[in-house]
């Protein structure tokens, strides 16, 4: 009677093994279906690398410099503070997930009481986007391809990390207007400045925001070896504020003026955060730090 049963047992455990590898597929095939908003450019780039598509991303400075090739066709929503997308806009889309960013906390708050789910990914760090990194993959059922694209991240940065020969004082500076904010060891430049061999100089000041507003004053005690200034406007008066950062009269007596090591970055890459880390570390050595 037993001897009989096994057969059948053997059979339908088979079956049911079966049955779940035709669903496991299915239902990967559904989360990678989902309707993803990206608003920042890590979202996105890091969607596109994981073979996903958004149906629409966040508008960014630089514009779509730093967006994937494979995303050119994909809608652009404008983003403005401080709720973020114009939420009108967002809900005609029906999106199933909206990447995010704490910058539209506000924002972010109103979506979901418009029953849309959201995720913060806008890390402001380089441990925090590789571990953001798999958790989308997980989101949309790419755990695997994520595993990948890490392993060859990881690679990439150990390489533009290494053979660092010296140490140079870095002031990085965000300059909305002509009020200078001071990058924090707590932000994405301030990581970047820091894996790039940069020594971090911030006038000792602290924030949870990642920036905090200094005086000229607290630039010249510091008296960085480089100065970097990230300026923070709208896209017509960029031009204007490059270059007051460049020649700001204020900073005229520091070792970076003096030795011509004031630089201004324009193309977001160190206010906010991308899937091009070890690109970003090596030009920031090569153009900035010179190590």
């Amino acid at each position: 009677m037993i001897r009989r049963r096994l057969p059948a047992l053997v059979v339908g455990f088979a079956l049911l093994a079966l049955l779940v590898a035709f669903l496991a597929p299915a239902a990967g095939a559904q989360k990678r279906n989902q309707r993803i908003v990206a608003l920042t450019p890590f979202a996105a780039n890091t969607l596109a690398k994981l073979g996903v598509t958004p149906i629409a991303v966040g508008q960014t400075l630089g514009g779509r410099e730093r967006l994937s090739p494979k995303l050119r066709s994909v809608p652009i929503l404008k983003l403005s503070h401080p709720m973020g997308p114009n939420l009108e806009q967002l809900t005609s889309l029906r999106p199933s997930l909206v990447l995010s960013s704490q910058t539209w906390a506000k924002g972010n708050e109103a979506m979901e009481q418009l029953g849309m789910r959201v995720e913060v990914r806008d890390p402001r760090s380089i441990s925090g986007a590789l571990a953001d990194t798999y958790k989308i993959g997980e989101t949309v059922g790419r755990k695997h391809y994520a595993r990948e694209l890490l392993k060859r991240m990881r690679a990439r940065i150990a390489g533009a990390e290494s053979g660092v020969t010296r140490h140079p004082k870095v002031m990085l500076i965000l300059g909305v207007g002509h009020a200078p904010f001071v990058f924090l060891p707590n932000s994405w430049g301030g990581s970047i400045v820091r894996a790039a061999g940069g020594e971090l100089a911030t006038g000792g000041v602290t924030s949870n925001s990642g920036f905090q507003r200094i005086s000229d004053e607290v630039v010249l005690a510091e008296n960085p070896d480089v100065i970097i200034a990230v300026p923070h406007a709208d896209p017509e008066d960029i031009p204007a504020l490059t270059k007051y950062l460049k020649n700001d009269p204020a900073w005229s007596s520091t070792k970076a003026a003096k030795n011509g090591h004031i630089y201004v970055s324009v193309d977001n890459s160190l206010l906010q955060a991308g899937t091009d880390i070890a690109r970003t570390i090596t030009r920031v050595r090569e153009s900035y730090l010179h190590n």
